[in-house]
């Protein structure tokens, strides 16, 4: 199917094309197709995104302001489209959203500056690109009519659908415990309402494995895409760095068959300080940029953890022949990095080379390591398979946490995720991926969590390696936290812990709060409240542009230690991108200024670009890169993110919520983790899970929100409910599909009265 967005894209980097050399361009053979597509070209042309040029020609019309963005629509109706060229959101009212859905890629054309405060205003003059294909649904029989009418789960698509007459529809069962996966055939057009039909229907109460594919069918993701039938490209082994005597070791705690395969480490003592090498798995020397396996890895874009498996990011083949295997030699992208003993970068260098790992270090190994006394001459058994690695091992774990103490940028907390067989992946540090602005506390029992000191000091030493040659790259960009919400969590810090530590004026980063939290008894609170005011991360690509000085550059960098992925290509795309400019750097890079010169510049090492003058890649090369180095890419990609990110969030929720289903009606503790005018949130101390208790449910008393305080006052009794107080509770009612959990307080002497055969009641 051709969108708009494909014609646009065709026709984006031309002065203009024919029709037909158009539907060569899309691959349109069929008569309908080409009818269909001069339908679409008429009416683009008449909205004025089209235009004929004077030789006959189709062209883009760049001469009216047409913007394009991503369309985001709330639960109560407010829609703004987000712009791709990073401007400031537009407001879309309801009669101008011209049958666009939320997440749908748009063109917007703005009717109403901006002033003030006030966000600009538009009118959506066409949608380029669809979100969603396929929604969850709950089906209804009309009264009037008898006909059946789907309503998406999505409130944010506040809509009706029409479901087409077939044998489906007829036989289905109206049940409130079943939903419908359905496929949109024909979306809304001027008074006409969509159409679908029902592909599935699924049960709420289908166990785990049910509720992981509501959960892929509510977040749109595609589980079952066909990889192209193509075999990776074979790496040939001239020109590596032969790194096979070197005991180098693997470092993993998920347990998965299908987990995602994580760099190799070496360590040892060099000139006073440590020389660390990571050795990361190559995927990007396997595939062509461009090629039909690029494009079906970056359609997928991400790996996902299911819980406790893994829906593949790499396909099969890909998978197996860029997997490291413990004894065999494996082809390698190495860094080696020498840092002093205060935790210093002092030199590094980016070679290809050929490894074998020895060993497979496990959570077990390091905490036996932590254990053992270090005067200890006698092993545990536990340890016995891997002596000969021990002082490899001690260094590895010396160095990451000097870099980590080092390291004052990236904030560190705990995450607290439920401890459920169901969740037994997620419980393990995710080296290298920020989900919400935030990393996981460092864990030297966990071996994915030093691993990931690594991998993030590698990415950091990658985008300054490539800002010096000036090539392009993705890059994570956290965003600042506002200031005044900084102040407010202060405040409210010093409300629950008197002993916590602020500045004379009593101002405070937010890493210095955090830190003051290690010793407080509301540690778990303040790490919950910190969760709120962190915006996120966003991958960004960095271009080179001549007018900003390549020094001030990297001195930002090393400032806020951006991070440009490489060494994880088993996780997602932007890792497999930023390798493929590294390698084609290693591989294809100009190293001499004439064939005939004798000083040749290793391009993998540390300041070598300050030694070249002259063009690193050859044209065609150049041409390729600059070409798939584009803003698309990277927003497709971030949309990849939420998805990941929510889906991430919504199978630890309903994990939450189904523990809370064996608990309703039963009295159980938890502890208020946040405070509104209409009740108070508990988190439920065995499950983690949290819950409303509503306002309008403390019966006894008007009570009043005091915001400041973040606190509920009664104005008869003064009875307060306020942040980390403990509470009793019980569980009244769970919603697995919008992820809430109805609480009532449990007052004082209802514990007694309360029947035993109500337990486990919905009422």
């Amino acid at each position: 199917m051709t969108s708009v967005l494909k014609i646009l894209e065709s026709l984006d980097r031309t002065d203009g094309l024919e029709i037909s050399k158009l539907e060569k361009s899309l691959k349109l053979t069929k008569k309908l197709d080409k009818d269909n597509l001069n339908i679409a070209i008429k009416a683009l042309t008449k909205i004025g995104i089209l235009q004929n040029t004077n030789d006959d020609k189709l062209a883009i019309n760049n001469d009216i302001g047409f913007l394009q963005g991503r369309l985001r629509c709330s639960s109560k109706g407010y829609c703004f489209v987000v712009r791709e060229d990073q401007g400031e959101d537009i407001y879309i009212r309801e009669a101008n959203l011209n049958n666009a859905w939320h997440g749908d890629l748009v063109i917007v054309l703005i009717t109403k500056q901006g002033v003030k405060r006030r966000a600009p205003e538009g009118t959506i003059q066409c949608v380029l690109q669809r979100y969603n294909d396929n929604l969850l649904a709950r089906v209804e029989q009309e009264k009037s009519t008898g006909k059946l009418k789907a309503y998406p789960l999505d409130d944010r698509l506040p809509v009706i659908i029409e479901l087409e007459d077939d044998i489906k529809v007829q036989k289905i069962l109206l049940d409130k415990d079943v939903i419908y996966e359905i496929k949109i055939n024909k979306y809304p057009i001027a008074q006409f309402k969509a159409k679908a039909s029902i592909i599935r229907q699924l049960s709420i109460n289908a166990g785990v494995e049910g509720d992981i594919e509501l959960l892929l069918s509510k977040n749109n993701v595609c589980r079952n895409v066909d990889p192209p039938k193509i075999a990776p490209r074979k790496i040939p082994l001239k020109g590596r760095e032969d790194f096979t005597t070197q005991p180098s070791l693997l470092f993993e705690s998920w347990e998965s068959t299908k987990s995602p395969s994580l760099p190799a480490l070496f360590a040892q003592p060099y000139e006073g300080g440590n020389r660390i090498w990571i050795h990361a798995p190559t995927v990007s020397e396997r595939i062509n940029l461009g090629g039909k396996l690029d494009k079906y890895l970056k359609e997928k874009g991400e790996v996902i953890c299911l819980g406790n498996n893994w829906l593949d990011f790499l396909n099969e083949s890909l998978r197996s022949a860029s997997q490291f295997k413990l004894n065999e030699e494996c082809e390698a992208i190495s860094l080696l990095i020498d840092i002093n003993k205060e935790g210093d970068i002092i030199d590094w260098k980016f070679v290809l080379s050929i490894i074998k790992p020895v060993k497979l270090i496990t959570p077990n190994h390091l905490k036996a390591i932590n254990k053992r006394k270090a005067t200890s001459k006698s092993i545990p058994i536990a340890l016995k398979g891997i002596k000969d690695n021990l002082e490899v091992i001690y260094t590895i774990i010396y160095s990451s946490k000097l870099i980590n103490n080092t390291n004052n940028v990236n904030i560190k907390l705990d995450e607290n995720i439920p401890n459920l067989e169901r969740l037994s992946e997620l419980q393990k540090a995710f080296p290298g991926r920020d989900f919400y602005g935030w990393s996981k506390t460092y864990d030297s029992c966990d071996s994915q969590s030093i691993l990931d000191i690594y991998i993030r000091l590698s990415s950091n030493i990658l985008a300054k390696h490539l800002i010096g040659f000036k090539l392009p790259f993705i890059y994570k960009q956290h965003e600042e936290i506002d200031q005044a919400s900084i102040n407010e969590l202060t405040k409210t810090a010093l409300a629950l812990d008197k002993k916590i530590i602020v500045n004379v004026d009593g101002t405070v980063t937010t890493t210095e709060l955090i830190k003051s939290f290690e010793s407080s008894n509301e540690k778990k609170i303040l790490h919950k409240l910190v969760k709120h005011i962190i915006p996120g991360i966003h991958l960004k690509l960095h271009k080179f542009d001549p007018q900003i000085d390549i020094e001030d550059l990297n001195l930002e960098v090393s400032f806020n230690n951006i991070e440009s992925p490489w060494s994880c290509p088993s996780l997602n795309y932007w890792n497999v991108f930023n390798q493929f400019i590294l390698t084609s750097l290693l591989k294809e890079g100009k190293n001499k200024l004439t064939s005939r010169s004798k000083n040749i510049i290793h391009l993998g090492n540390k300041d070598s670009w300050k030694h070249t003058n002259w063009e690193i890649f050859p044209p065609k090369l150049k041409e390729t890169i600059d070409n798939h180095s584009n803003l698309r890419l990277v927003q497709n990609l971030n949309e990849i993110r939420k998805i990941s990110k929510t889906f991430r969030n919504n199978i630890i929720s309903i994990a939450q919520g189904r523990e809370a289903q064996n608990i309703i009606g039963k009295e159980v503790t938890a502890i208020i983790t946040g405070v509104q005018s209409y009740g108070f949130f508990a988190e439920i101390d065995d499950i983690t899970a949290e819950g409303l208790v509503h306002v309008s449910t403390l019966g006894d008393d008007w009570y009043e929100y005091r915001s400041r305080q973040n606190l509920l006052v009664g104005r008869k009794n003064k009875k307060t409910y306020q942040l980390a107080q403990k509470v009793n509770v019980r569980v009244l009612k769970v919603d697995i599909l919008k992820n809430q959990i109805d609480l009532e307080l449990v007052k004082e002497g209802d514990s007694e009265s309360l029947n035993t055969d109500d337990i486990g009641s919905d009422n």
